[in-house]
């Protein structure tokens, strides 16, 4: 199928997406090593240059805002300065931030790694892991009631950091959007997707996807008739699951079992590739895509940020170009 990439583009600047999740702020140390250390077998790491990005659902709302689509993020930080830092990166990007809140009891989720000569040496997490107060759940939930009737779709973006360790809160989400026809589309981390009932779609990767077979005794090799059982026990409408470097596979009931190849030229880097992955999912499908052509331009999108070392997001112009090559290379965009 042909896309008509203009029409698209103009499609997405006109939509409108709220993201809720788990905030993380990525941190990069970036250097060279060279030598060994005298003291220990231990490489040592000459420092460079420290850098930040939006992790976590907030690099959701960034590839989002890198495809051309307008977004509101709600989540928590700490009350202090890498809270600040994660607001700043995301009113630089032009996330609106006014569901950003702040969290006295738990400080802003940081995850830091380690990078030399584009190769990861360590990383380095800071962070507290338990459900919310009730003052700030409530706080939660006003900010979402409030923000959900002027957006066309909602992603919920679990970390199983805080925001849904919460049961009940995570269906309430689902259901307040469902009451006003808004489509839900989680990436998951529990294997209880009770939580997620009602939702349009969760796009796991393959071993989330295992961990759900496994605790509902499902078989692993037969994906057809895992994928048909989780969509009716659940009310789904269709299911994606992520496979690396296998690529995607789709399943819904008027086409079966779909299975894309991975569209990477390149792999550097498959942190975010997820988050890219549902990001730009839920962009193509609001936009009116067919569901089919959503997951492929999703599965692009994948391919193209796996070849970028950090957290980084798809944008809508990388989208063009790799389609203008495959085209001319005869590898896409033909009927």
């Amino acid at each position: 199928m042909k896309i008509d990439l203009t029409r698209l583009e103009q499609k997405i600047s006109d939509l409108r997406i709220l993201v809720v999740g788990d905030l993380i702020l990525d941190r990069y140390f970036w250097g060279v090593v060279e030598r060994i250390s005298p003291e220990a077998p231990v490489p040592i790491f000459e420092l460079k240059e420290i850098t930040y990005s939006l992790g976590g659902s907030a690099n959701v709302a960034s590839n989002l805002r890198g495809l051309g689509a307008e977004v509101e993020l709600v989540g928590l930080v700490g009350e202090d300065n890498k809270g600040r830092i994660l607001r700043d990166l995301a009113k630089r990007d032009g996330i609106g931030t006014r569901g950003i809140l702040s969290d006295r009891e738990r400080p802003t989720i940081i995850k830091t790694r380690v990078i030399a000569q584009a190769q990861h040496l360590l990383r380095i997490d800071k962070e507290e892991r338990k459900p919310l107060s009730e003052k700030i759940a409530v706080e939660i939930q006003k900010v979402y009631r409030e923000l959900l009737p002027f957006c066309d779709g909602v992603i919920l973006s679990d970390y199983a950091k805080g925001i849904f360790l919460n049961d009940e809160l995570c269906q309430w989400f689902i259901k307040e959007a469902r009451v006003l026809n808004k489509s839900v589309f989680v990436d998951p981390k529990s294997p209880n997707w009770k939580k997620y009932e009602g939702a349009t779609t969760i796009t796991p990767n393959f071993k989330e996807f295992k961990e759900v077979l496994f605790k509902e005794g499902l078989p692993t090799e037969d994906f057809d008739h895992s994928a048909k059982y989780l969509i009716s026990k659940y009310g789904l409408n269709f299911l994606i699951v992520t496979l690396g470097k296998e690529g995607i596979y789709l399943y819904h009931e008027e086409i079966g079992g779909v299975r894309l190849p991975s569209q990477a030229r390149e792999v550097y880097d498959v942190s975010g590739a997820g988050d890219t992955v549902i990001a730009s999912l839920t962009t193509f499908y609001l936009a009116g895509l067919p569901l089919i052509e959503a997951v492929r331009l999703a599965n692009i999108c994948a391919g193209i940020v796996v070849g970028k070392v950090g957290t980084k997001p798809i944008y809508f112009y990388e989208l063009k170009n790799f389609l203008k090559f495959s085209e001319e290379e005869g590898l896409y965009g033909k009927d």
